[in-house]
């Protein structure tokens, strides 16, 4: 699914293309993806006409702001892909479920052949469905804000992370690298952590973030930027997905388990986890 820094890198290449540009028709928007008390049709008849104030985004979600007041929320899912400055021309992906038309005769398109995305419009004046987290790259994401959220809790602080309510937009791919960095086991239980354990994590989170951004996010399978091409980030992974493989620390081979639901990566010289330190709670099980 993509994080932070994919989300972000398709906000940045949409804004570009999308702001002030005038909506002439919604030309095709699946049902299936609709969420909220505003169905399909009604979504396309009220976005007919509106001008974009550009986009913006809040953890995993793209927010498409419009001069009127209205957001329309978009979530790509486990393969999502969205593009603009589409020529009407071009032969749409399969799975395409929904087409915005512009002034200027080009076309978004939104293609998700799982269908685990998301769109949703949100009217002037409702309240904004996501009930997230701190940005990590904000001023307001401090490192004690982080041992406040992590303090007395049982879970692996791997879950934690994963938790947008607590955390906006870091996935199981940053989760991974951050703790990596950080020399941090992620099935250490959250409340375990050390006031300069937390402190490493929470510099190791905003440099994965940053990486990430740079080479512009994670391609392994189906993550595209806003003009259709991979993201760099893959070939600079330390630890996610690189199992069997040497430690970039310590030469000795990376291992993965099981850990709050998810498939975790790590070093097992670089990061342990010590006996004393438990691993169950808050429903969140390790399998080491």
């Amino acid at each position: 699914m993509p994080e932070l820094p994919e989300v972000e890198t398709v906000r940045r290449d949409l804004d570009g293309r999308l702001g002030g540009r005038r909506v002439a028709a919604v030309d095709w928007v699946d049902y299936r993806m609709v969420r909220g008390r505003i169905g399909a049709e009604a979504l396309a008849v009220r976005l007919t006409g509106q001008t974009s104030r550009g986009v913006g985004r809040r953890g995993k979600f793209l927010v498409w702001r419009f001069q009127s007041g209205d957001r329309l929320i978009l979530h790509l899912g486990m393969s999502g892909r969205i593009r603009a400055g589409v020529s009407p021309g071009e032969t749409r992906a399969p799975h395409t479920h929904l087409v915005v038309t512009l002034d200027d005769g080009t076309e978004l398109r939104l293609a998700d052949p799982r269908r685990f995305g998301r769109v949703e419009l949100v009217p002037k004046g409702s309240r904004q469905p996501l009930a997230l987290g701190p940005e990590p790259l904000s001023r307001a994401f401090t490192a004690r804000r982080l041992q406040m959220a992590l303090s007395g809790r049982r879970a692996p602080v791997k879950g934690l992370l994963l938790d947008q309510r607590l955390l906006a937009g870091v996935g199981n791919i940053y989760a991974d690298e951050a703790l990596f960095q950080a020399r941090i086991h992620p099935a250490r239980s959250g409340g375990s952590l050390a006031p300069e354990e937390v402190g490493r994590l929470h510099r190791a989170l905003r440099r994965v973030l940053r990486a990430g951004l740079r080479h512009r996010g994670t391609t392994f399978r189906s993550f595209q930027d806003g003009f259709g091409e991979p993201g760099g980030h893959a070939p600079h992974l330390n630890a996610y997905g690189r199992r069997g493989k040497p430690c970039p620390r310590c030469a000795t081979a990376l291992a993965s388990a099981v850990v709050a639901g998810r498939t975790s990566h790590f070093c097992p010289t670089c990061q342990v986890i010590p006996a004393r330190f438990e691993t169950e709670g808050d429903k969140d099980r390790a399998t080491l």
